[in-house]
């Protein structure tokens, strides 16, 4: 009986690690998709296969965390690695886009992949009112995933990953 106890067990931590390891997409490929920048111009996920991309998903509130994280990694990893902007505006009614749209082109530069239907926020378990930063690696597949505001330690736990990564 204890052997069919430590097999029971045993099977029980593997559910629990897969679980684990697997959550927020973290270990996946990342999902196929089309999403329209600030400027409608559309971007597919098959654009950023081969590279080490580094997603930066924020929504409103979060937003304004994501310079924490940029002004650091920027510099240091803009050779190394693509970096994607994505915001999370599943929330805004249908007759607001167009304006919020117009908000990010007078406020943003470089490219926001609009995420209108939070597929990507949904797929990687983003927190809201943080920045959430994903390394896929150039095989597509989530390595590493971070949330927070973008404190010294956060940024030390990621630039490791990084580091050791590249």
């Amino acid at each position: 009986m204890s052997s069919l106890l430590h097999v029971f067990y045993t099977y029980i931590l593997i559910i629990f690690f897969s679980i684990t390891l697997f959550a927020g997409g973290v270990g996946q490929k990342l999902p196929a998709f089309t999403m329209e920048d600030q400027n409608a111009k559309e971007v597919q996920s098959s654009s950023l296969r081969g590279k080490h991309v580094l997603l930066f998903l924020a929504d409103r509130a979060g937003s304004k965390l994501t310079p924490n994280w940029t002004k650091v990694l920027e510099p240091k990893y803009r050779n190394k690695a693509t970096f994607v902007a994505v915001a999370n505006v599943a929330s805004v009614p249908f007759f607001l886009k167009s304006f919020i749209r117009g908000k990010f082109q007078e406020n943003y530069s470089y490219t926001v992949l609009m995420d209108w239907e939070g597929f990507l926020w949904d797929h990687f378990s983003c927190k809201n009112d943080v920045t959430t930063v994903v390394h896929i690696d150039p095989q597509g597949i989530a390595k590493y995933k971070i949330s927070g505001n973008g404190t010294d330690k956060e940024l030390s736990q990621l630039q490791s990953h990084l580091d050791a990564s590249f």
